[in-house]
């Protein structure tokens, strides 16, 4: 009995599946303009790839109908015990094949599947029903006749009730079905399962949404914080002035591009704490003390968040965290977003990203492909005959031998390039290799000794590469992805948190001073390297601003304990949804002035109002370059 009930229910979730795929014949062919610079080849890959998302999607919903199908019990063949198993089909899955009908419209206006966003413009809806109706009125006759659809072409049963039963292989049956279901809703045999950023690995990137399928992503952002708009001002110019952005500043360069390349060196849990250089000569770091003191220090430097999942989407896409989860794995994970990458290669810079953890960690992977880095270097790529002597124990492969692997593999690459490396050896439980044991100060605080360590793998990597035909023309960009544990009271406060360095350096060139008291922080880099190569772009957002532009005195944002904070030079500003507004100094500010006046205290509030309001209804309406639009 189990073969029959088996071969119906393949049926009619194969049945099911073709629907989806019907559906999204029927999404690009609707859409068609955006997805217009893919090959026949890349459209082809994109629904090979979807066909993930549809089993994921299927099986979530179905998972009940799965096992009703396949009970041990005699009664499921009966006519009756059919027809509960029809309607339970169709009203199970009716609805999500609705939004995925509803999307053929609504991605023209957000630009990516559905998600939970539904759940606030309930009222919009209702408010707007007439109008809806009226403008879509041929939408409920395509949901009429996908109802039909699905009530007429059901697949029915096999008819053979007299079967002989064999429960004990009809239990086995169905324990292997059930560990297959978890696969297809997992989508992936690997540490993370599918997530909606899975599907914009492959180029152009804007065919995720392609793979993708409402289903899935609306599933996916169940249960997450509903972000709420903001109308603190109510017109774009007024909002853009209040921003005190212009899109167009990158766009026109002035000489010719500067054809060096980059190199964006990541420490993990490198904070300005733990360095000499901003302590007075206590620290942890003799050989980056000394880097910076031939470089260019930005000693009011901040991060945007707190974990290492925040920082890539601040350094490489110029969008701070603030949200109260990592926009790696939001349900805004699947909006457009341009990264440094991106703007590099439309100027013909090969592209690459290297971390030494197991390929997938944190999503660093999905995520700088997103950012418009091609190449992934993972732990799978690292050479397998070094993994036993290399390999940490715990996280990946240690400091030292990973920057000396990424110096040989630069070599590799065509000049120009940008590249990115993300260290590991300073994470929890700050493994030090056994022949380094006892040879860095441990300090009072147990990431000490691995900062010490961290410095000097640093120190033997700058060592190769000044010995590489790369190396002259090269801008060193160093920055940690976020504090850690804290001793020094001066940085045990909100933004002693997010106090890190930011260092370039470049071998042959001499890099303008900053005003003493700039505040820069991890989005400005974009802006930075966009500038600093002459690159022209109107794809910057508004949080980012060249470290080198000495007409502007700089800020910082983050967002904690429910507040967006403000950095400027001697003021901060702090604003929560209570919509009160608090006021203080910088104590990290390397210059000293007057109070701030009050009509400076309120240009700053406008400007954090404006920053929170674009920042969040950016991401719900997926409108970051509204600009781009026009």
């Amino acid at each position: 009995m189990f073969w029959n009930n088996f071969r119906d229910l393949l049926k009619r979730l194969g049945w099911l599946l073709a629907i989806y795929y019907l559906l999204r014949i029927a999404f690009v062919l609707l859409n068609y303009n955006a997805f217009r610079e893919a090959t026949f080849a890349q459209l082809s890959g994109a629904f090979l790839i979807g066909l993930k998302f549809d089993l994921s999607a299927i099986f979530i919903i179905n998972a009940p109908f799965i096992l009703f199908s396949l009970l041990p019990l005699q009664v499921t063949r009966q006519k009756s015990y059919g027809l509960f198993l029809k309607v339970w089909f169709v009203l199970t899955n009716f609805p999500f094949l609705c939004l995925n009908l509803i999307d053929l419209e609504y991605f023209k206006f957000i630009g990516r599947r559905t998600s939970n966003e539904l759940f606030t413009i309930t009222q919009d809806i209702q408010a707007q029903t007439a109008q809806l109706i009226l403008n879509y009125w041929y939408f409920p006759l395509i949901g009429t006749a996908l109802l039909y659809f699905l009530l007429k072409w059901y697949p029915e049963g096999s008819k053979n009730p007299n079967v002989r039963r064999n429960l004990v292989g009809e239990i086995l049956g169905l324990l292997v079905f059930a560990a297959f279901s978890i696969l297809m809703i997992r989508g992936s045999i690997g540490l993370k399962p599918l997530r909606m950023a899975n599907a914009f690995v492959q180029q152009p990137p804007v065919l995720g949404h392609v793979s993708l399928n409402s289903t899935f992503t609306f599933i996916k952002s169940i249960n997450r914080p509903v972000l709420e708009e903001k109308h603190y001002f109510h017109s774009e110019p007024e909002l853009l002035q209040a921003l005190n952005f212009d899109p167009e500043k990158y766009q026109q360069q002035t000489g010719q591009p500067v054809r060096d390349n980059v190199v964006i060196i990541i420490l993990e849990s490198f904070a300005s704490e733990y360095t000499g250089i901003e302590n007075g000569g206590k620290g942890y770091t003799p050989f980056f003390d000394s880097l910076a003191a031939q470089g260019t220090l930005y000693r009011n430097n901040f991060a945007n968040g707190r974990k290492s999942i925040e920082a890539l989407p601040s350094i490489l896409g110029g969008l701070p965290s603030l949200l109260n989860e990592p926009y790696i794995t939001s349900q805004f994970q699947s909006n457009k977003l341009i990264g440094i990458g991106t703007i590099a290669k439309s100027a013909g810079y090969q592209t690459s990203f290297f971390h030494g953890a197991e390929n997938g960690t944190m999503g660093f992977n999905t995520f700088s492909r997103i950012a418009g880095f091609d190449r992934y270097f993972g732990l799978r790529e690292y050479p397998k005959e070094l993994l036993k002597t290399d390999f940490d124990g715990h996280w990946g492969i240690s400091d030292e031998p990973y920057l000396q692997y990424f110096a040989k593999e630069l070599n590799k690459q065509q000049q120009p390039f940008l590249t990115t490396v993300f260290t590991l050896s300073s994470h929890q439980p700050y493994p030090i290799p056994p022949k380094y044991k006892g040879r860095f100060p441990k300090g009072n605080l147990p990431i000490h000794e691995s900062i010490g360590y961290t410095d000097y793998a640093l120190k033997q990597f700058f060592k190769a590469a000044a010995k590489q035909p790369w190396y002259p023309n090269t801008l060193f960009i160093l920055t940690a992805d976020h504090t850690q544990e804290s001793l020094n009271p001066a940085y045990q406060n909100d933004l002693g948190k997010f106090k890190v360095p930011l260092l370039l350096f470049h071998p042959t060139r001499k890099l303008p001073e900053p005003h003493p008291g700039k505040i820069t922080q991890h989005t400005d880099i974009p802006a930075t390297i966009a500038d600093y190569l002459n690159l022209p772009t109107n794809q910057l957002l508004p949080f980012s601003q060249s470290v080198l532009d000495t007409t502007q005195s700089g800020r910082a944002l983050f967002f904690t304990e429910e507040n967006y904070v403000l950095v400027r030079p001697n003021l901060v500003t702090k604003f929560g949804e209570s919509e009160q507004a608090t006021f203080g100094a910088n104590p990290f500010s390397a210059t000293a002035s007057p109070p701030s006046a009050p009509e400076n205290k309120q240009a700053n509030l406008q400007e954090l109002k404006a920053l929170a309001q674009y920042y969040r209804n950016g991401l719900l309406h997926n409108n970051l370059y509204f600009w781009l639009k026009r």
